[in-house]
This record gives C-alpha cells, sequence and structure tokens, in this order.
C-alpha cells in the first residue's frame, strides 16, 4: 500500500483519534475510511449532476420537439 505524508490542523487530528480509539480502530483505518466516505459521496453528487444535466437538456430538446409539432400543426389547421 503507498504511503501518503497528510498534514492536518491540530483540532482535525485531534478529533480523528478520538473517534478512532471510539471504534476501536487505528487512526490510519479511521482516515482512510474517512477518505473512502467522502469520495463515495463525491461520485454521487457528480452522478447526480451528470443525471440533471442530461435530463435538462433532455428536456430542451423535447421541447423544441414539440414546437415544431405545433408550428406543423397551426400551419395545417390553416
Amino acid at each position: 500500500m503507498p504511503y501518503v505524508n497528510l498534514n492536518l490542523p491540530d483540532e482535525m487530528l485531534e478529533k480523528a483519534t478520538k473517534y478512532a480509539k471510539k471504534l476501536h480502530l487505528k487512526r490510519s483505518a479511521f482516515l482512510r475510511k474517512a477518505i473512502d466516505r467522502h469520495i463515495a459521496q463525491t461520485e454521487r453528487e457528480l452522478l447526480a449532476d451528470q443525471f440533471r444535466k442530461a435530463s435538462e437538456k433532455c428536456r430542451d430538446e423535447s421541447l423544441a420537439i414539440c414546437r415544431e409539432f405545433e408550428a406543423i400543426e397551426d400551419n395545417s389547421v390553416k
């Protein structure tokens, strides 16, 4: 496993140490778990953003098609 040197503010390191002990984990295991959760959350947020953008594009294209049909219907009624 690659080694990473990480600088943390004192308060953050103290909290990580405190909670790692409460969970009977080594501090490094606790930090890996925290990073893993943040990665998963980031992946979900990015995926949700992709879905939102795709949905907006689909909506815009659907509205454009509806307008085209309305124009055709308006012309055929005259």
